[in-house]
């Protein structure tokens, strides 16, 4: 049993020491938290029953909403615990728990992070203090607070093998953490349950990351000579394939006969792999030798696919058909993400190798771009069949099948597809000549429908962060209070949040309905006068520059990135102040990007600059992503079709990016009245590398004739 170190000084030694304090966190200034709203409106949730709940009405900016003590009293309990100040966190809890008015949506987090603080500082707060930890749990069941603070609890109490705690908190957990699993696996252990063992095999087979936690658990899967070869080596292969380097090295650890230099030598690799193929006398009956090598074509074929083909043509052919079939799906891969004319060529020397999704996924990718519809069809049946339910994959299927001369059996998918509100399902219901229709004028929540779900309080308490800027912390409550709810509750929801000036909440949750839905909540038309002002200035269709905001912020305003970018069209500093000397925008500050007329402003400006430069919107919005100047070098030699050039771009998060902004665009001509509008027309064909900047599409030059509403 391992020893814990001296207990901390108790609440009561701390109030008593550090009382004074207590007047820093009341005097703690806190900038005014800006609330746009539709009318006056308070926190209760009774309240929300005289609210303007006309979605097409605007939000009003300007408005300030005053903190009060309370709220400036939260904002300052929370800096504490950023900065883990016991001594604040101590005297807010006697504020919030003994002085008469101070209650507040939030008080339950001033206890949470005092006691979340703790555990933090000091492992033994975990069993010194567990009866008030406990007290807690019970105290507030099934929220967001007692999951993160049982997470953590049991964290500590496993490491320290705290196991009566451990065994008797750990079924009340609702978070799946690998952890606490590793935890419950050594508990289980102790008490000579082998179970844990098999369990815990199928976690190390699985490839997963595994934390130090499972160290003594996997020593023993070893010990006892439950991880076979062949297992073992191929967990080895999966991670270096991922480039997890430091758990390959360390689950090498357990392989018998490893060389000592394996550690050394992925390092090696790692810096240039190509030197490495060309030097490597490799050792066919060598598992290590073999692995090593796979690990450097899989590391070169990530930059220079074609580099790689060549070397493990000549450097391979000691390889086992299996291994040399493995490595040519792995060059395939990358060689189909940087668009190699090989690609494809490659993927079929994979021979018989049971293709990952990853890997077929982008077979089929190779395959559109080469226009090959037959290998389209084999790709995507050597998926496995969640993945061949994908929208994309059901789309592209469709569009082989129907190439295959099979017209029927293509309608009977385009038909299942078409019923879906995304990217695909809108091409698809075009394709079949039955265009969807959005119902614009969906179901409307009442006052009633909307104080019973403010009623929940994860939604009221995550609306309450949202009103102090602590977006991060309402986000994780909102998630929470929403779960399990019909599409009624849902929509009633989403109204709530937008009267709340949340309007990406707002989005979010309408888009989770099933069968009744609000499109126009889906698809808000806020700051309009300045938006229309901007894209007339600037040439540029609404509904695009509607659909580019609504998947850049959601319409937040205030809305900024890890990286930086900021406002509702999220420009970079950088991005902002070049614009801003472009268009002559006197008394220019980064602090003013988030005011809408300036952010939309530079936004506009910049999009046009984009578009003028690659002279096609998909590559434009693609660019406006992840820069002009991949956009460019991701075209085709000759015309490719939008759809295909937005399903092959390398990155995940732009490819995403690009289908959601131009089905957003879609949805708003629909909203303005141009239901002939086609997503089809609008992708357009994206011109070849050699072609300039001719591209083909309506959304360069067309303006929309209807004011959006």
């Amino acid at each position: 049993m391992k020893r814990f170190y001296p207990a901390l000084l108790t609440l009561s030694l701390i109030l008593s020491k550090f009382a004074p304090v207590q007047a820093q966190i009341a005097a703690t200034p806190a900038p005014a938290v800006r609330l746009a709203i539709t009318s006056p409106v308070t926190t209760t949730p009774a309240s929300m029953a005289t609210v303007n709940t006309d979605p097409s009405s605007t939000t009003q900016p300007g408005i300030t909403y005053q903190l009060s003590s309370a709220d400036k009293d939260i904002i300052a309990t929370r800096d504490a615990f950023e900065k883990r100040d016991l001594k604040l966190l101590a005297v807010a809890m006697a504020r919030f728990a003994g002085v008469p008015g101070t209650a507040h949506k939030l008080s339950q987090y001033v206890q949470y992070w005092w006691l979340s603080a703790n555990l933090a500082k000091a492992d033994t707060f975990a069993t010194t203090n567990a009866t008030e930890i406990r007290a807690f749990l019970n105290a507030n069941p099934n929220s967001v607070v007692a999951d993160n603070l049982r997470r953590d609890w049991l964290k500590i109490l496993g490491k320290w093998d705290q196991w009566e705690l451990f065994a008797a908190e750990m079924p009340w957990l609702n978070i799946e953490d690998a952890e606490i699993s590793c935890h419950q696996w050594r508990y289980r252990l102790s008490k000579n349950d082998r179970d844990a063992l098999t369990e815990a095999k199928s976690f190390w087979t699985a490839a997963r990351t595994a934390p130090d936690a499972c160290d003594d658990v996997f020593a023993r899967l070893a010990t006892e000579k439950m991880l076979p070869n062949t297992e073992a080596w191929l967990r080895l292969r999966t991670l270096l394939e991922n480039n997890q380097l430091a758990q390959a090295r360390k689950s090498a650890l357990l392989l018998p006969n490893i060389p000592s230099n394996f550690e050394r030598t992925t390092a090696i690799i790692g810096q240039n792999p190509a030197l490495y193929l060309q030097r490597e006398n490799l050792q066919a009956a060598s598992p290590a030798s073999v692995e090593l090598f796979l690990f450097a074509v899989t590391r070169l074929a990530r930059t220079d696919a074609d580099r790689a083909a060549s070397l493990l043509e000549t450097r391979g052919r000691k390889l086992s058909t299996s291994d040399l079939e493995y490595a040519w799906a792995q060059v395939g891969l990358y060689g189909s993400m940087q668009h190699e004319p090989g690609a494809l060529g490659w993927f079929e020397r994979a021979g018989t190798f049971a293709l990952n999704d990853i890997q077929a996924g982008w077979k089929t990718r190779a395959a559109l771009r080469a226009g090959n519809w037959e290998s389209v069809r084999a790709a995507i049946g050597a998926m496995t069949a969640s993945e061949r339910r994908e929208p994309a994959w059901r789309y592209w299927l469709a569009r082989a099948t129907q190439e295959s001369g099979n017209a029927d059996a293509a309608r009977t998918l385009r038909e299942v597809l078409a019923r879906e509100n995304n990217f695909y399902g809108v091409l698809a219901a075009e394709e079949i000549g039955v265009p969807q229709i959005p119902v614009w004028q969906g179901w409307k929540p009442t006052r009633t429908d909307i104080d019973a779900v403010m009623q929940r309080p994860a939604i009221g308490r995550a609306l309450a962060f949202y009103r102090l800027d602590m977006k991060a912390e309402g986000l994780r409550e909102w998630q929470y209070g929403i779960r399990n709810m019909d599409d009624h509750e849902l929509l009633a929801a989403a109204e709530a949040a937008r009267v709340a000036n949340v309007p990406d909440r707002a989005i979010n949750t309408a888009e989770k309905t099933l069968v009744v839905h609000d499109y126009a909540q889906r698809f808000p038309t806020p700051h309009q006068a300045d938006l229309a002002t901007q894209a007339r200035a600037q040439g540029l269709d609404e509904a695009w520059v509607y659909g580019l905001i609504r998947q850049e912020s959601r319409f937040m305003a205030d809305a900024k990135s890890r990286t930086g970018a900021m406002g509702l069209m999220q420009l970079m500093p950088a991005t902002a102040t070049w614009a801003a000397k472009k268009v002559s925008m006197t008394h220019f500050s980064l602090a003013k990007v988030i005011d809408v007329p300036v952010n939309l402003s530079l936004g506009s400006f910049y999009l046009r600059h984009v578009l003028d430069d690659l002279g096609h919107p998909v590559l434009a919005t693609a660019g406006y992503n992840a820069g002009p100047g991949r956009a460019r070098r991701w075209r085709a030699v000759g015309p490719l079709e939008g759809a295909i050039y937005a399903e092959t771009i390398p990155f995940a998060e732009t490819r995403d990016y690009v289908k959601k902004v131009m089905v957003n665009a879609w949805f708003y001509t629909q909203q303005a009245g141009a239901t002939t509008r086609r997503l089809t027309e609008m992708m357009g064909t994206v011109p070849g590398s050699g072609s300039g900047n001719a591209g083909v599409s309506s959304l360069v030059s067309v303006a929309l004739q209807n004011k959006l509403p």
